[in-house]
């Protein structure tokens, strides 16, 4: 025969969203959801005809999608934004995401964004004269660099460290485990996303100091999306150019 609870005691409360956010890495579908915002803004964006991120591989996919049509592709950003406002529903109701960790993952990547910015901004006002390399303005206005910022937040750490860092974990693994595979994997995606900058038609002219700094911006990047995961790693991303590209 079972015990009834007769003594007194009550059942272990359930811990807070913000406990809960705080208690590990976000896991990939959460992240998917708190990025689309990002993903909307530079889709939405990038109609004024500025701010096209040179590893933005899936917007040439909708423009096909839509069959280069403009009606076409904002109807198909609509009903992504349907889908997106049901998907939301859905997993609420069933308890798999709670839309309120999104304030807390805004101010966590807020903080590494404008702790990193200004550690960037101060070596920038005295490194500059020096080391030309480092000057970061060059956009036309508010829109653009809003653009440029969600662009950049988003496909750059889709690209980067979501499929390219995990690729080479995983294929460096077997030769050298997974520890250090990991730690190599970090070092040689932060040095390719440093370089992507400095190829393609839109791609700036190579300078030392430019590819070193972003390489170790690659490295503060990753080591955010390993601890923290994607969408922490994304926002820092776009909150961190957004601060930099706005005060440079």
């Amino acid at each position: 025969m079972s015990k009834g609870r007769h003594d007194g005691s009550r059942p272990p409360r359930r811990p807070g969203p913000l406990r809960s956010y705080l208690a590990g890495r976000i896991d990939g579908l959460s992240s998917a959801i708190l990025v689309f915002p990002l993903f909307v803004t530079y889709q939405l964006g990038i109609l004024t005809g500025r701010g096209q991120n040179g590893v933005d591989f899936l917007t040439r996919r909708l423009i096909a999608l839509a069959e280069y049509d403009m009606t076409s592709y904002l109807a198909t950003l609509a009903g992504m934004l349907l889908a997106y406002a049901a998907i939301l529903v859905l997993l609420r109701h069933a308890g798999a995401f709670d839309p309120r960790i999104f304030l807390p993952m805004l101010a966590e990547s807020a903080f590494y964004a404008v702790s990193m910015g200004s550690v960037i901004l101060f070596v920038l006002a005295r490194m500059a004269p020096f080391l030309p390399g480092l000057a970061l303005s060059g956009f036309a206005g508010p829109i653009e660099v809003l653009v440029v910022s969600a662009g950049a937040g988003f496909h750059e750490e889709l690209v980067f460290r979501v499929a390219l860092l995990r690729s080479l974990a995983f294929l460096i693994a077997g030769l050298t485990g997974r520890r250090r595979a990991l730690a190599l994997a970090v070092a040689l995606s932060s040095v390719l996303f440093s370089l992507a900058h400095h190829v393609g038609p839109a791609g700036e002219p190579f300078l030392f100091s430019a590819f070193v700094y972003r390489t170790f911006a690659g490295l503060f990047f990753a080591m955010v999306y390993l601890v923290r995961g994607f969408a922490v790693a994304a926002w820092t991303h776009a909150l961190y150019d957004l601060y930099v590209i706005s005060l440079s």
